[in-house]
């Protein structure tokens, strides 16, 4: 059985199959990656307050308050009474 084996992966490491095969492959998995990858983009204030009325107007949600998403520091987003949680990111690469 481990002949068999052995015997099939040189086959592949002969043949020059492999090589290119795992090259795709980490290119995919690092493309994947770049476009994936996000972080917390920091709002203004009054930012926060035109999207969580924007939020009440297109639900009518009924709620008096929203309460702060901070992370380090920085304001990210909101929560709404109703449950509505807006928090903002962008890509960790910008790929212009």
């Amino acid at each position: 059985m481990l002949d068999m084996l052995t015997s099939m992966l040189e086959g592949l490491l002969k043949s020059g199959a492999l090589i290119p095969a795992i090259w795709l492959s980490f290119g995919a998995c690092a493309i994947w990656y770049l476009l994936s990858a996000r972080r917390y983009a920091p709002l203004a204030p009054a930012e926060v307050r035109i999207l969580w009325k924007v939020h009440k107007q297109k639900v009518q949600c009924a709620a008096k308050k929203c309460l702060k998403i901070v992370r380090k520091n920085k304001l990210v987003g909101f929560e709404c009474e109703c449950g509505y949680k807006h928090v903002q990111k962008r890509p960790t690469v910008n790929i212009v």
